[in-house]
């Protein structure tokens, strides 16, 4: 059974990986020419959306109650399973489509 504190440092794990790649594509565009700038901008503003939303959610759960997290536990988790997913599926997708640019 994971405390909420062992939770939100999963989430936070996720986070700042992904804080991480959005920075890596912002850097990068930068440096490239304006075809690729405009791929990375496409994968930036696709993918800034989605880390909103994780962060929003890790928020949520930080503001449980530790009286509620118990109740809350199970739909928080799953909540974040989808939420994390949608992250992770997104930023893969972004990937494949700009690979040529990324190290």
């Amino acid at each position: 059974m994971s405390t909420k504190d062992d939770f939100l440092a999963k989430i936070q794990k996720t986070i700042d990986a992904q804080q991480a790649n959005l920075e890596q594509l912002k850097e990068k565009a930068r440096d490239e020419s304006s075809e690729a700038i405009d791929d990375i901008r496409g994968a930036i503003s696709s993918l800034e959306p989605k880390l909103e939303q994780a962060k929003a959610k890790a928020m949520e759960i930080a503001d449980a109650a530790d009286d509620q997290w118990d109740n809350l536990k199970d739909s928080m988790e799953a909540g974040w399973d989808k939420t994390g997913n949608q992250l992770e599926k997104g930023w893969n997708s972004l990937t494949d489509s700009i690979k040529k640019i990324l190290p």
